[in-house]
């Protein structure tokens, strides 16, 4: 009988070894000994204004680029985006609507959440990683004064550049297979005068200035978007007023964008869906040309589209009998 229950107790003892081994074995720390990374919040804002961000890429700098983060979505100007990555060093890219792109390199991520307002002051110039770029300055012609004409139009680069005398017709680009980005500049020495200068951008669109006084002290011209012409080659454009619909009060509509034209034109009340387009087969032509749509008083939404097909929109605006008036300008964009 104490044989038996020795016996007993022997096993008793195996087992409970073996069950303590299997329960050390679940309770193992990672074989690398390493513990799992904290996460970060890093939020992307769009401050573009004009322009929506396309695609966003987050990787480790250590790595090449991998997938869109955005995927199928579209980030509009004053929205943000958040993901969440592991503390360490990355690489943040974004690209516009227009292909440009806009870049963080090697950017330590700490415990604390990332934020990055994107605006166009970090557009990408066309630098590598490793690079530094300054605004750069050529220079072109002879005489004893010059013209300094310096790229602003924030976004576009400056393909073309014609300098001739007032009495003269524009005739050889100054700038030949150099191009002027932003902040670039190019200095044209001519003689004292009177000059017409044009410069053309990426796109096509021109900016002209007439009849620049040249003296002893030089010329300046810093060209932004507000100097494109509105105009093109030698058609101009004469204001034109249209007018539609029924009803006791005007809402008019002028095209104040510088220089692209009002394709179609949208009046519906705030509780119904777009209606017609109260165009039809005009166009608001450049040159504050407008129409008036004559609606009865209440909550309206409106909407425009240009050439390019970019849109402009005023939510539940109250319309009384005096009317409503909306100048459509660049900042009115969508």
């Amino acid at each position: 009988m104490k044989r038996l229950t020795l016996l007993l107790s022997v096993l008793a003892i195996a087992l409970f070894a073996a069950c303590g081994e299997q329960a050390d074995e679940g309770t193992q720390a990672p074989a690398d000994g390493t513990d799992e990374a904290a996460m970060v919040e890093v939020t992307i804002t769009n401050g573009l204004e004009l322009w929506d961000i396309y695609f966003i890429l987050i990787d480790p700098s250590d790595e090449t680029w991998g997938e869109d983060r955005l995927g199928a979505d579209i980030l509009t100007p004053g929205e943000s985006f958040t993901v969440e990555i592991e503390e360490g060093t990355w690489d943040i890219m974004v690209e516009d609507e227009d292909g440009d792109t806009y870049t963080l390199w090697q950017v330590d991520i700490g415990p604390e959440s990332y934020q990055w307002n994107v605006t166009i002051d970090d557009m990408d110039s066309g630098w590598g990683e490793d690079e530094f770029s300054e605004p750069q300055i050529i220079e072109t012609g002879e005489g004893s004064t010059y013209i300094a004409i310096t790229n602003d139009l924030q976004g576009w680069d400056i393909y073309w550049v014609y300098v001739e005398p007032t009495d003269a017709p524009f005739s050889d680009d100054l700038m030949g297979s150099d191009i002027l980005f932003q902040d670039d500049q190019l200095i044209v020495w001519v003689d004292p005068g009177t000059y017409d200068i044009q410069v053309e951008d990426e796109d096509g669109d021109t900016y002209t200035l007439l009849e620049a006084e040249v003296d002893a002290a030089g010329f300046e011209w810093s060209v932004t978007l507000g100097d494109m012409d509105p105009m093109s080659g030698d058609e101009i454009y004469e204001s034109v007023s249209l007018e539609t619909g029924e009803g006791i009060a005007p809402v008019t509509i002028v095209n104040d964008l510088g220089a692209w034209d009002i394709h179609y034109v949208y009046v519906d009340p705030s509780d119904s869906p777009w209606g017609e387009d109260c165009l039809g087969a005009d166009i608001i032509l450049t040159g504050s040309s407008e129409i008036t749509v004559w609606v009865d008083p209440g909550i309206y939404d409106m909407r425009v589209t240009d050439e390019d097909g970019d849109t402009y929109t005023l939510w539940e605006i109250d319309v009384d009998e005096n009317g409503y008036e909306w100048e459509v300008t660049l900042s009115d964009m969508d």
